[in-house]
């Protein structure tokens, strides 16, 4: 039987992985998401104005974004990229709407579908790019964040207990994605002292994550209330460093 030359193979399986997404096309998504994280993150808070403002530069960085790849570049197929793109699309002129009506919430769960239309498409196209990581976990630890709600120790029922425990596999799982790819965190922010707080955040969320899961095989109540409840604002925190710092 004859033997197959290795570079056949490796040519081989290339093809059948696919075209590698090109590196401009990565630069130009984290450049796309220094603008959104900004946007998601001020939608959800009290002061309209600099939401706004979030949003307009969102918009200047979408359209330029949108206009450059009018057709799906590389690595991705044409029907999964205009389909993203148009729910990219969708999702920022409703939040615009909701914003300038002054319903900065409203606009927030708008601008979720951004992200989840993105992750999709990546995902797809097996496209690895850090920022999905945190989104993987971000769902992951919405289950938590739900079952614990903000109660107290003695809030909690049975059920809550049962659910965080549920939820625990997939939210270590997803988190040890994140803490394994962490190098990556300065292909997305420029700034060092913000990969600094970065990296020193990821360590936070880690502790946090380790005594939610011991508190949860002990039955602790009140450690289940006091790590549950902080997974989600230490979370909010890492998220918001990979926006664009505000202008000074």
């Amino acid at each position: 039987m004859s033997r197959i030359p290795m570079v056949v193979l490796l040519a081989t399986a290339a093809l059948l992985a696919g075209p590698p997404a090109s590196a401009g096309v990565l630069e130009d998504m984290v450049a796309l998401d220094r603008a959104y994280v900004p946007a998601l993150v001020l939608t959800n808070r009290p002061d309209a104005e600099p939401a706004r403002r979030a949003i307009a530069a969102l918009r200047t960085e979408w359209n330029a974004f949108r206009s450059r790849y009018a057709v799906a570049p590389a690595g991705y197929s044409g029907a999964a990229w205009q389909r993203a793109t148009g729910e990219v699309e969708a999702a920022i002129a409703a939040a615009e709407k909701q914003i300038a009506a002054g319903k900065g919430p409203a606009a927030h769960q708008d601008l979720e579908a951004v992200r989840e239309a993105m992750y999709t498409l990546r995902r797809e196209a097996r496209v690895a790019y850090y920022m999905d990581d945190l989104t993987a976990f971000h769902t992951a630890m919405e289950r938590i964040a739900t079952a614990v709600g903000g109660r107290s120790a003695q809030a909690l029922t049975d059920g809550d207990v049962a659910a965080v425990r549920a939820a625990l596999p997939e939210v270590e799982t997803t988190w040890a994605t994140v803490v394994a790819n962490r190098t990556a965190v300065a292909r997305h922010i420029d700034s060092p002292e913000r990969q600094a707080a970065a990296q020193a955040q990821i360590d936070v969320q880690t502790a946090t994550l380790s005594g939610l899961k011991a508190a949860a095989a002990a039955g602790d109540r009140e450690g289940i209330a006091t790590y549950g409840n902080t997974l989600k604002p230490g979370f909010s925190k890492l998220f918001a460093l990979f926006g664009a710092p505000p202008a000074k």
